[in-house]
């Protein structure tokens, strides 16, 4: 078995405004940068070029050309895929009626940005976290939200997908990617504070004794990111545009069903936590052919465990530590003695 090296203390403190400062660090692309992409693409002249709020790990612009209006997505940091957003959204364009962009073009050249990009034909409608969390939008719009949103879960689920076109989501892998992600992971270890990096040992010691391997659940096609606020609505709440395909992948379909639960423990709870919004979406689920899995106990406790190990995102993404990391790192090692005790 591979042993860990614990290094020095390298005195880097986990700073949140560091880590907030990071976050916001952007760089800025022109319009004329623009223009030549799209001329590229066959797409017409650029008219207007307008930055849109994104994550941390893209520039997102709207363009404004002759024949329409797309967003153009730059991946300017190294998280997620834009393949796989562009392979995931024409697999649903051929393959179903769901709304997602009828033109997608994938430029993986880094000539034009520095960066690779992803072109899509701009969606209509208002980001459903926006409609969800407006004062004037009744229950039973969000209701209606809810069930149609369920409805389209269940229709990337059922979807199968040749071997290779995605990444592989397998639970039964997950000691071995807590071990390459962060114990073996030699950079990042050496950048943690000394108090994180004696956690380490521990967390080694603990994986090395656990033998449990959760049981798979039904496979399918993952959206990955299965929230509300990746859903485009009209003014009525229904659902006009889907996209935000970066994180997707095929696996375990608990890995989106356990994602969508985490919608209804957002905040403001007076909005997300009404006790009836759950059953309103597994009904849209249902009534659309998907089937609800009750993820047992070992499965849970294993899930619980792997979140802890999220710090390396950040880490390998933004090149500074979340402010939560020492946290993240006892939950981690709570975990795992759950599941040594179980």
């Amino acid at each position: 078995m591979k042993k860990i090296t614990v290094y020095q203390s390298v005195d880097l403190a986990i700073s949140k405004q560091a880590f907030i400062e990071a976050s916001k660090a952007k760089p800025t692309f022109t319009a004329e940068q623009g223009a030549v992409a799209f001329a590229r693409q066959g797409l017409g002249s650029v008219s207007e070029w307008t930055e849109l709020e994104a994550n941390p790990t893209n520039c997102v612009y709207k363009a404004v050309c002759c024949d329409g209006s797309y967003i153009i997505k730059i991946k300017y940091r190294k998280a997620f895929s834009l393949a796989v957003d562009f392979n995931i959204t024409a697999l649903l364009r051929d393959t179903t009626t769901l709304p997602v962009p009828e033109i997608s073009v994938l430029c993986e050249d880094t000539d034009v940005f520095g960066y690779p990009y992803l072109v899509s034909s701009l969606l209509p409608g208002t980001q459903g976290r926006d409609f969800f969390e407006r004062p004037s939008t009744s229950d039973d719009r969000r209701c209606r939200l809810l069930k149609e949103f369920g409805s389209v879960v269940a229709a990337i689920n059922e979807q199968s997908v040749s071997d290779g076109l995605l990444p592989v989501q397998d639970v039964t892998q997950w000691r071995e990617d807590i071990r390459r992600k962060l114990l073996y992971n030699q950079d990042l270890v050496a950048d943690l504070p000394e108090d994180c990096q004696a956690k380490l040992p521990i967390i080694e010691d603990l994986l090395d004794k656990i033998d449990v391997v959760p049981n798979p659940s039904p496979q399918g096609l993952l959206w990955g990111d299965a929230t509300i606020h990746n859903l485009l609505v009209d003014d009525d709440g229904h659902i006009v545009g889907i996209y935000d395909f970066e994180n997707g992948a095929t696996g375990d379909l608990l890995h989106d069903q356990l994602h969508v639960a985490a919608n209804f423990t957002r905040e403001p709870q007076e909005i997300y936590g009404r006790d009836h919004y759950p059953q309103e979406f597994w009904s849209g689920y249902a009534e659309a052919g998907g089937v609800r899995i009750e993820p047992d106990e070992t499965y849970l406790k294993v899930r619980q465990a792997t979140m802890g190990a999220g710090l390396c995102w950040f880490w390998e993404v933004l090149g500074v530590f979340h402010p939560k990391t020492p946290q993240w790192l006892d939950d981690l090692e709570s975990g795992l003695k759950s599941l040594v005790d179980s």
